[in-house]
């Protein structure tokens, strides 16, 4: 039995999908007002002493972190993490009838 994880992406930081101990499956692209605001992905945690790295710009400057994954909620399957992400998403506001915002699953993968 995997672990899943699911890692975001925005505009003010980048989280690196592309890492050997990751195997990204699904890729969602959160829009509000048209404009798309996050990317999130959930991957298959393949090792438990992976980091994982995040790049930031925050007032003109570049911050690089490593993460250890133990420090991510992790789930058991990966209909747990998707669950999990449409929680996320519906604590911003989205609903099934919301014309304001939505998510939408990609037909690629975020590597």
């Amino acid at each position: 039995m995997g672990k899943y994880i699911v890692l975001t992406n925005k505009n003010t930081f980048q989280t690196i999908v592309d890492n050997e101990g990751l195997r990204p499956l699904e890729t969602y692209h959160f829009y509000f007002f048209d404009e798309l605001k996050a990317k999130y992905t959930i991957a298959e945690v393949m090792d438990d002493n992976i980091k994982i790295k995040l790049y930031e710009k925050y007032e003109g400057r570049e911050y690089v972190n490593e993460i250890r994954v133990k420090f991510f909620e992790t789930f058991d399957t990966i209909e747990a993490a998707q669950e999990e992400l449409y929680e996320i998403v519906k604590a911003s506001g989205n609903s099934e009838d919301s014309k304001y915002s939505k998510l939408i699953k990609s037909d690629e993968v975020a590597v």
